[in-house]
């Protein structure tokens, strides 16, 4: 059933396609991550690849047949939108990533509420209304180290983090609390 929609897809589609695929976490078959990301590139698409987290967005190293996907898939030849993945490679293997986080400042996670959060992981940090949230705001999260960076798993603020890596050193630090699930949230890039 998948393979016909993508089929249709790379027949219809009038923009590009990524398929991004994720290991981890315990699925009961992780090779299907490996033969739909296969697929994809076949097809014509981009493929990726992810690692899910805990219920915090936080680091769970990836076990046997998982971590073997999750190399073949990073170490295909393929051309993609980004390759700001590097930081996976320590998350599959359970190591802390030596990054800047700047969620609050780059990255914005606004929840149903039009509530400015660090991620969809670390809700209610800051937790201020979007109205409300200033570039004061912003040049203070840019700043600010969160203490839940080095075992995060959240790719895409990890990517657009990247650019800042050698760049303003965090000087205050912000410990945020566990995760609320939730739906109904945008993403706003700066």
């Amino acid at each position: 059933m998948l393979d016909k929609k993508l089929v249709m897809l790379a027949e219809y589609a009038e923009f590009h396609v990524n398929i991004n695929s994720v290991v981890g976490g315990g699925f009961k078959n992780p090779n299907d991550a490996l033969v739909i990301g296969n697929r994809a590139i076949e097809l014509g698409f981009t493929s990726t690849i992810g690692i899910i987290h805990d219920g915090d967005g936080q680091l769970k190293p990836l076990a046997g047949d998982e971590a073997k996907v999750y190399y073949a898939m990073n170490h295909r030849r393929k051309i993609n939108y980004s390759r700001f993945d590097h930081f996976q490679e320590a998350i599959a293997e359970g190591r802390p990533n030596d990054w800047r986080c700047r969620a609050g400042s780059r990255y914005l996670y606004i929840c149903e509420n039009g509530l400015v959060h660090y991620c969809s992981q670390q809700r209610g940090y800051p937790g201020v209304p979007l109205a409300g949230y200033t570039t004061a705001d912003v040049k203070r999260e840019f700043l600010t180290a969160k203490s839940c960076s080095p075992n995060c798993t959240i790719g895409c603020v990890h990517k657009i983090s990247y650019i800042d890596h050698w760049r303003a050193p965090q000087t205050s630090m912000v410990s945020p609390g566990v995760s609320v699930a939730g739906r109904g949230r945008r993403r706003l890039y700066w």
